[in-house]
């Protein structure tokens, strides 16, 4: 039975340590800087609580940690995690800016401890089906991919005072607006779906008085010559989306032999439905619908996590893939700072 550790208990922390779990892990000792957050969920468990994490690092009984912390402290206690010879869980973003996430992997790489990034969203069924329907798709012509997030208050001619002081509480938390909030996870997947894009044309948007952006549109051009269309936006339309609740995030797929349109649903609500792939095939004109029963991907990524762990396997999303989506975030930002300045992109364990 793999022991975990968990370091952070804010509002994801549930995800995990719930897939944890049921997945048949042992939850030993929790970590927070609250030591009420850390108690509350250390006792569901049995567990130790503390209030520093390297309580958890230290603990032989551990094995296994996630680390659920805001990204600007990933760094940081992956390394520590690394050190101490635990096999990580990161959840998103793998840290706050590419060079610090290209050491984190190159650490994680060299001390042959098992490491992987916590995208989720390639664990809804919908997203697994799409993978294995792109095996005999031909090449990506091209994909529109989005993630439309709802966040009415940020539209308001008020904003609340803890967006607008210096650092707002959006980068404290996150370490950035809706590109690394929700951007990321879009980034990942057109990553996993069409590999590693070679040059980037990026914009933001953002609101006087705000320290993040609310959105931001790139143009990607991926390995074999197709385009990727993205974008990500906080938005105030309360009833927009394939669930009707706000939450619009989907992908068009388009190929030489058919097309995908992947339709995900609202992250912290997934038991509320389940999401939806269609696939169109262009040489039989047959349109498939794939139709999964509401489940939490993340229990499907903790019991994934678990048998790779307990299997010896490596991780994945890997730390590269976590650096991957870091590098891109950091470039389609330097290119939206350049006025969309097209940029190629650069990958450090492909250059040094």
């Amino acid at each position: 039975m793999t022991r975990v550790g968990i370091i952070g208990c804010g509002n994801i922390s549930r995800f995990h340590h719930e897939g944890y779990a049921n997945a048949g892990a042992q939850i030993v000792h929790v970590a927070d800087v609250r030591i009420e957050a850390a108690e509350k969920v250390a006792a569901r468990y049995g567990a130790q609580a503390s209030t520093d994490y390297r309580a958890v690092l230290d603990d032989p009984r551990v094995q296994l940690v996630s680390i659920l912390l805001p990204s600007s402290l990933h760094s940081e206690v992956c390394m520590a995690a690394i050190q101490a010879e635990k096999g990580v869980v990161c959840e998103k973003t793998l840290t706050d800016n590419a060079a610090a996430s290209a050491r984190v992997a190159q650490a994680a790489v060299q001390s042959g401890r098992f490491f992987t990034t916590g995208y989720m969203k390639r664990s809804f069924p919908a997203a697994q089906q799409a993978k294995v329907l792109l095996a005999d798709m031909g090449e990506i012509i091209s994909l529109y991919a989005r993630t439309w997030q709802p966040f009415g208050v940020l539209w308001d001619e008020t904003l609340p005072v803890e967006y607008t002081t210096h650092p707002s509480a959006v980068v404290r938390s996150y370490g950035g607006g809706v590109l690394v909030c929700g951007g990321s996870h879009i980034l990942d997947l057109i990553h996993w779906y069409a590999g590693r894009p070679t040059q980037v044309s990026g914009q933001m948007q953002s609101r006087e008085g705000l320290d993040f952006d609310i959105q931001t549109n790139a143009m990607l051009w991926l390995p074999n010559g197709g385009i990727a269309h993205f974008e990500a936006l906080w938005h105030p339309h309360e009833f927009a989306g394939y669930e009707r609740n706000g939450w619009d995030e989907r992908f068009e797929i388009n190929t030489s032999r058919g097309r995908l349109d992947f339709y995900t649903v609202k992250w912290d609500l997934p038991e509320n439905n389940g999401a939806l792939l269609v696939h169109q095939d262009a040489r039989t004109g047959r349109v498939t619908e794939y139709r999964y029963p509401a489940v939490n991907p993340f229990h499907i990524e903790m019991a994934e996590v678990v048998r790779r762990f307990e299997a010896g396997e490596p991780g994945t999303p890997s730390a590269w893939d976590g650096y991957v989506v870091d590098e891109l975030i950091a470039t389609i930002t330097t290119s939206a700072q350049l006025n969309g300045q097209t940029l190629p992109l650069r990958y450090k364990d492909q250059v040094e």
